[in-house]
């Protein structure tokens, strides 16, 4: 029948390629049986919570070659966040601004690493990864960004929204096409969603842009961090960026780690030999925390330590972080480079700084 509908509807070239059966559908681990009374009637739940969540539910619970664990706090998860998304389409412009802040760059990139991994997932029919990324794991990247343009007072960005809202409803499509056409519209969209091109990646991601609002967001972090475990209300916030010689060095063993080369004996004694790195030797266990740092990071990340020239950690600091400290704790901050004989450093915190984890001191 299901081979039968597409031959007699639709050109050859779009004939079904193959057909996967997946294994029993679990209702919240465990069998779906009438005398367990785990059993729900799919008009029922239609009715309920609607076709569109229901499918999402379903294809999120597991991959394609694993048994299905259908459950309603999933369900209801998924009906949320499509609503959530769904009441965003109508708050949004289209309309880039003139000028792309920092910020904008930033998002901007983020949502082609989303298209990239998203088509990466489905070409591999790996569906719930690839609703994963478009649901969920972009959310984290929205929320700095709402942070971020919030912080600054910023007006210019309704059409920066619209964009990242128009992607994400367009790769949602075939996994939601009811609520998909609904939000598509209600963006003002001309057509039918269903019919639009699947995204593709506009390749403009600025990678200053990248390391710059990841510095920003580690520190912002560790901030927090610091604020949790001490319990302190901040009167002041003062931080320190490496010197030059830290971030050569840094930079000499982001190279090293990248090559494969995680022998910290080794790189510090490539680094003692090289007349702008030799301070290290002062400071050994500098060398440690690079590298495990180094490899926590992401592979593109790490690629970008070692190809683009350093970015000036004050400058960042000073004018970017400035504006999320004040609305987030309601102080100002000072931004010394670790060797500024005018810094002040009560507590001798600034020997402590390293390239993109700059130290801290709050009182």
């Amino acid at each position: 029948f299901f081979v039968l509908n597409h031959v007699a509807i639709f050109p050859e070239e779009l004939w079904p390629k193959q057909i996967v059966v997946n294994g029993s559908v679990l209702m919240d681990g465990k069998k779906m049986s009438k005398s367990m009374g785990n059993i729900i009637p799919l008009r029922k739940a239609i009715k309920e919570y609607g076709a569109d969540p229901i499918r999402l539910a379903i294809i999120i619970s597991a991959e394609l070659l694993q048994d299905a664990d259908f459950n309603l706090e999933s369900v209801n998860t998924i009906k949320s966040k499509l609503e959530a998304i769904y009441e965003d389409c109508d708050k949004y412009k289209p309309g880039m601004p003139q000028t792309l802040q920092s910020e904008d760059k930033w998002i901007l990139g983020r949502l082609n690493n989303l298209i990239i991994e998203t088509t990466a997932a489905v070409e591999k029919m790996r569906l719930r990864e690839a609703l994963h990324h478009i649901l969920f794991a972009f959310e984290s990247d929205l929320q700095w960004y709402l942070k971020r343009i919030d912080a600054k007072g910023r007006e210019e960005f309704s059409g920066i929204l619209h964009k990242l809202l128009s992607v994400r409803v367009a790769m949602l499509s075939p996994f939601a096409p009811h609520i998909a056409e609904e939000m598509w519209e209600r963006l003002g969209n001309s057509g039918l969603v269903s019919r639009s091109a699947w995204p593709v990646p506009d390749n403009s991601t600025e990678s200053i842009s990248v390391q710059s609002e990841e510095l920003l967001h580690s520190t912002m972090e560790d901030i927090k961090n610091v604020l949790k475990v001490t319990k302190m209300n901040p009167q002041k916030i003062v931080l320190y960026t490496a010197d030059s010689w830290k971030v050569k060095a840094f930079r000499k063993i982001a190279s090293s780690v990248l090559a494969g080369q995680t022998n910290i004996g080794a790189i510090i004694k490539e680094l003692i030999a090289d007349p702008q790195t030799e301070n290290i030797k002062k400071d050994p266990d500098f060398v440690k925390k690079s590298v495990n740092s180094i490899l926590s990071e992401s592979a593109e990340i790490r690629k970008l330590r070692v190809e683009l020239e350093p970015i000036n950690e004050k400058s960042i600091l000073s004018s970017e972080l400035s504006s999320l400290v004040k609305k987030e704790y309601g102080v100002n901050i000072e931004v010394f480079e670790e060797s500024d004989s005018t810094k002040y450093d009560p507590k001798n915190k600034a020997k402590m700084a390293r390239p993109f984890k700059p130290a801290l001191f709050i009182e």
